[in-house]
């Protein structure tokens, strides 16, 4: 297997950079990193975009339109450049035991109407014509055009990778890559193509049979027609599944946001407004109430609190006087009779002592029935504190009524109060309306995407009947020579061959992933009991996280660090499978990320991913202790800074402690 390093990589005439610069990029055995700082449009993603376009060209944006190259590479020209753009890209290959030191230069000539591309490869010093013709071909057997995005990315749109609707296909497409199975895709074309020479060669003098190759051949186009198609669909509907799903989300935070900002209040102002006067209606009627319970003249009775307690105690005092008043003769006649009767049978001396008791009894009478009578004529109050504490109760409860209802109505006053007008709400109004339309939009595109993908795949599986038909009545009806006939069935055996080891390797390959990537996953995560393992389903290559507790983790659970993180691990992984043969570049990679798991993401990503690492860093990713853990592994570092004054940009050295 090769193994590629590079250099050295100088670019002129293109985004920022002017006047050539070159940057150095060999490292030591222990030391693979280069360190790159710039702030944010200096450089840094230019050089990322130089270095996957110096190797791929075209075919690094992964697309098959020449007008998206050209419109890169316009854009990345500089206006004042004086010459040519050009990038040259020093690269040391060693393979089959020889080492070749490799310089591929790409250099642009821009007119008014027409972009032109010179590529130049030389090897040992020498241009090398020959691999110059091949150099495509060549670096795909080294590294597939579609996986450079694996090795070369940037880090700010890495944790895209880990959408559980977009991560399988990746996870698919590369492995398959890794693996080499488009050959086994493209031998199975070949032994289609081998069975329909076969078919046909079998009656080419046959009118019959020239009709049947002909709608045999109409069918296969179709077919492969509707297959692109179906293909292209699947990738667009998870762009527009969330596009949707992010709009109606927006929808609905600002529609929250719009109700929390008075919107609820205007919608409702007609029923908060009849609340309020329910509510004046209601204190109405509960002051009536309470004067209704102050007019009842014993209502006063229960609120002069001890004076109350002072007439029931006169009042009984008179009563008692009165009773006196009505005793006295009686005890005035019982006194005579005691002392006739005592005066023949007692001495004179305890006569004279009953007298005395007999007198002053009276006068106690004499006293309580002298008390002036004013209240004795009225109304028992024993018999009034039932009616007086009913009145009581009445007075009380329609006080408590009147309170609430003066509570009521003070919060109705606040909500009317807070009824936004309405051009007030205007702008809301009008932005809410933008927002719907909006989700209106999206989901009616997804709708559309879905609906095309049922429709073609209905087509597409009509279509592999009516071929399949096709063919087995060319080979039932046109036999050809045995040759032809066991080209045939061989062909046949093969493809299901093929497509049994197809899926049976790629299944293994999951298994070996969902290790591989649990095992990094669980290397950067400083929450180490999140996790219990990555798994990476055998037939769809979904993507789970299973948790702590055995159950599914889902991936929106993690934050985007986390998420980041779960990128990496999967980037990670893939890259080994290379066993790090091929340099690994990184723009902005630890923006996103706390200082604990930078620092993981250097000892267990940066140090350890590749032979040779470039890290692409703005000026706060990489300070103080992440600084300090990177120079341990860190070979060079560069400083690009841009100058207003130039309008361009420089790079220089950046002193980095090396320990020996």
């Amino acid at each position: 297997m090769s193994k590629v390093t590079f250099k050295g990589i100088g670019v002129q005439n293109l985004g920022p950079f002017r006047e050539r610069q070159y940057l150095d990029l060999q490292v030591q055995p222990s030391r693979p990193i280069i360190l790159v700082k710039a702030l944010n449009g200096s450089g840094k993603t230019t050089l990322l975009t130089c270095l996957q376009v110096a190797l791929y060209g075209a075919k690094a944006l992964g697309t098959s339109r020449t007008s998206d190259y050209e419109q890169l590479i316009r854009g990345l020209h500089r206006q004042d450049a004086k010459g040519s753009a050009r990038i040259d890209l020093d690269l040391r290959i060693e393979a089959d035991g020889e080492c070749d030191d490799i310089t591929i230069s790409r250099e642009w000539i821009l007119s008014e109407s027409k972009l032109s591309e010179r590529l130049t490869v030389q090897r040992d010093g020498s241009q090398d014509f020959q691999m110059c013709e091949e150099w495509d071909e060549y670096l795909d057997n080294i590294l597939p055009a579609e996986l450079v995005q694996l090795f070369l990315f940037d880090g700010e749109k890495i944790e895209a990778l880990a959408n559980p609707k977009t991560l399988p296909d990746m996870l698919r497409r590369a492995t398959e890559a890794f693996l080499g199975i488009g050959g086994i895709d493209s031998l199975t074309k070949d032994l289609m193509a081998v069975e329909r020479r076969a078919l046909l060669h079998a009656k080419e003098v046959s009118s019959d049979y020239e009709a049947a190759r002909e709608e045999l051949a109409e069918l296969e186009r179709q077919h492969l027609m509707i297959e692109e198609a179906v293909d292209i669909l699947s990738q667009k509907l998870p762009c527009a599944q969330e596009l949707f799903e992010n709009a109606r989300a927006a929808y609905k935070r600002f529609s929250a946001e719009a109700q929390r900002s008075g919107l609820a209040a205007y919608e409702q102002a007609a029923k908060i407004r009849a609340a309020e006067q329910d509510a004046r209606l209601r204190v109405n009627e509960t002051a009536n109430a309470v004067r209704e319970a102050l007019a009842d003249p014993l209502t006063p009775l229960a609120n002069v609190g001890e004076l109350w307690k002072c007439y029931k105690a006169l009042w009984n005092e008179e009563r008692e006087a009165k009773a006196s008043k009505q005793l006295m003769a009686e005890i005035e006649r019982r006194d005579g009779r005691i002392l006739r009767e005592l005066t023949s049978q007692v001495s004179a001396s305890s006569l004279t002592a009953v007298k005395q008791v007999l007198a002053a009894d009276s006068k106690r009478y004499m006293a309580i029935a002298s008390k002036a009578l004013v209240l004795s004529d009225s109304q028992d109050p024993q018999m009034m504190e039932p009616q007086v504490s009913a009145a009581a109760k009445r007075y009380q409860s329609a006080v408590k009524q009147l309170e609430a209802a003066r509570a009521h109505l003070a919060d109705m006053e606040r909500k009317v109060a807070a009824i936004p007008h309405g051009e007030q709400l205007a702008e809301m109004l009008a932005e809410l309306e933008v927002r719907a339309a909006a989700q209106s939009k999206a989901e009616a595109q997804f709708a559309s995407i879905q609906q095309q993908q049922t429709d073609h795949q209905s087509n597409r599986t009509h279509l592999s009947n009516r071929l399949n038909a096709s063919r087995m009545r060319m080979s039932r009806e046109f036999r050809g020579q045995a040759l032809d006939l066991k080209a045939i069935s061989a062909g046949q055996r093969t493809r299901s061959v093929l497509s049994v080891y197809k899926d049976r390797l790629l299944a293994s390959k999951a298994t070996w992933l969902s290790k591989m990537i649990t095992e990094e996953f669980r290397g950067l995560m400083r929450k180490q009991r999140l996790i219990t393992s990555v798994h990476v389903d055998p037939d769809s290559y979904a993507v789970s996280i299973v948790g702590a507790e055995g159950h599914e983790l889902p991936m929106e659970r993690l934050s985007a660090g986390e998420r980041q993180l779960l990128a990496v691990a999967v980037l990670s992984a893939l890259i080994r499978e290379r066993k790090g043969r091929f340099p690994v570049v990184v723009d902005t990679p630890l923006a996103r990320l706390d200082r604990t798991h930078r620092e993981a993401l250097i000892r267990r990503f940066f140090a350890k991913v590749s032979h040779q690492v470039m890290v692409l860093s703005t000026d706060e990713e990489v300070e103080g202790s992440v600084y300090d853990e990177m120079s341990k592994y860190t070979s060079a570092a560069y400083l690009i800074e841009y100058s207003d004054e130039h309008r361009c940009s420089a790079a220089g050295p950046l002193l980095v402690t090396v320990e020996h």
